[in-house]
């Protein structure tokens, strides 16, 4: 049996007629990669496939006058969601007031399933009492390649009703995670906060070894394999385009300059066994996602997210310290 997977974007959508629809998908290059000739040995052959967007829609409940969420939260340093009292309803508790009366209105947002996903798998999504199944493994079963019908035959549940319980789980976990990715975002800083004294290299190792909890232990992360703690960070770079306009603080090092010194230079530790260089030419140069090349290896993307911010931290001390690690 010939099988492929893909990710692609739904181009046209044709109705021949009452028995026959015709849907054009473009899939990039890169996602076809030693499976175009499985593919075309598929031409003219019966198939069954199935199609998950990778843009969640989910709604968010606004106070109509004010356009603000109802419903805030707030991320910890060891990046656990909470939800926040909303401020009218602490006011109100404080003052001993009824609550006040806020007319609502339901808003779409998007969120990319990837982040949803990342969230997931980062062990950090809630779990609801009306929804027992271990979506963290299902997460992990569809990230390796499972279909919804295998997963859906495995748990005896129909595979329509399993679709719709998973949709509805993003859609429950939608907002957490966009608020979780925020806070994975602000992980790794590599541009010196303007306010601050410059410190030097020496300086800078100095205050980092009088201080390793406080600035390090408080964003940690268990990676399965090594068994080592690090910062947590994002599949996406960084925004390159901060400009370097502080010229009595240290040199800032963008994203790209980052990227390009890793390609070039190749730099590698002995706390860090994943080969960055490599990993990184192929999601550069060949187009694939952190999840992709995560599967590849065999990890989760939240592991080797973990990897590769601490990677990067080191590599950038290394730059700052003029090529010696």
């Amino acid at each position: 049996m010939s099988y492929i997977n893909f990710k692609g974007t739904v181009k046209k959508i044709n109705l021949k007629s009452s028995e026959e629809t015709e849907i054009t998908i473009s899939i990039p290059a890169s996602e076809l990669d030693g499976q175009y000739n499985t593919l075309q040995s598929m031409l003219e052959l019966k198939v069954i496939g199935g199609l998950d967007s990778q843009i969640v829609t989910y709604k968010v409940l606004k106070n109509a006058r004010t356009g603000k969420p109802i419903t805030k939260y707030t991320v910890d340093d060891g990046g656990v969601v909470s939800v926040a009292k909303p401020e009218g309803e602490q006011l109100s508790m404080d003052l001993g007031l009824p609550p006040e009366k806020v007319e609502v209105k339901a808003d779409p947002e998007q969120i990319d399933l990837e982040v949803i996903q990342d969230f997931i798998l980062s062990g950090l999504a809630p779990r609801f009492d009306d929804m027992q199944y271990d979506f963290l493994e299902i997460t992990e079963r569809l990230a390796g390649g499972d279909t919804y019908l295998k997963i859906a035959a495995d748990i005896g549940m129909g595979v329509g009703v399993f679709v719709v319980m998973v949709d509805e789980y993003r859609k429950r976990v939608a907002p957490m995670a966009a608020k979780w990715d925020e806070w994975r975002k602000g992980q790794v800083n590599t541009v010196p906060p303007k306010d601050e004294e410059p410190v030097n290299s020496q300086q800078e190792e100095q205050q980092n070894d009088d201080q390793p909890e406080e600035q390090e232990g408080a964003n940690t992360d268990s990676f399965e394999q090594a068994g080592e703690s690090e910062s947590k960070d994002d599949n996406k770079p960084e925004d390159d385009s901060t400009p370097d306009t502080d010229t009595d603080s240290e040199p800032v090092i963008n994203n790209e300059e980052l990227e390009e010194y890793i390609l070039k230079v190749r730099p590698n530790f002995d706390d860090i066994p994943l080969d960055f260089p490599t990993l990184l030419h192929q999601r550069r140069k060949e187009g694939k996602t952190w999840m992709q090349i995560a599967k590849s290896i065999g990890l989760t993307s939240g592991q080797i997210t973990t990897k590769w911010t601490a990677y990067k931290k080191m590599v950038v001390k290394q730059m700052k310290n003029g090529g010696a690690a």
